[in-house]
């Protein structure tokens, strides 16, 4: 792909748009490597950060592994917890506390 740059007409000369220029040749279109769903591996690292805190996860836990914000973490804790891969509890305090559903295991 060539990108060539245009002047937009009327908004002066420090204004451009950039428009693509279909070459000339053919250009094979090469399947792109497959990559790894990107909630996957989120949903990989939340449950790695769970491991080894005993199944227990905070919010506030999730925002400081994965260098995010506090809300965008409640919004993946929230999401798992939709998924059925967690529990939410209110624990003390109004705190948000999530667990780990075990899956696969039988009660005796």
């Amino acid at each position: 792909m060539v990108l060539r740059r245009r002047v937009k007409k009327g908004q002066g000369d420090n204004v451009y748009l950039l428009h693509e220029r279909r070459s000339s040749y053919s250009v094979h279109n090469i399947p792109a490597p497959s990559t790894p769903d990107l909630w996957e591996l989120r949903k990989q690292a939340i449950l790695q950060v769970a491991k080894r805190r005993n199944g227990q996860i905070h919010i506030q836990d999730i925002a400081a592994e994965c260098n995010v914000p506090f809300r965008i973490a409640a919004g993946w804790l929230t999401c798992l917890a939709r998924e059925d891969v967690l529990t939410a509890v209110v624990g003390p305090q109004q705190a948000i506390v999530y667990f780990v559903k075990e899956v696969g295991q039988t009660s005796e």
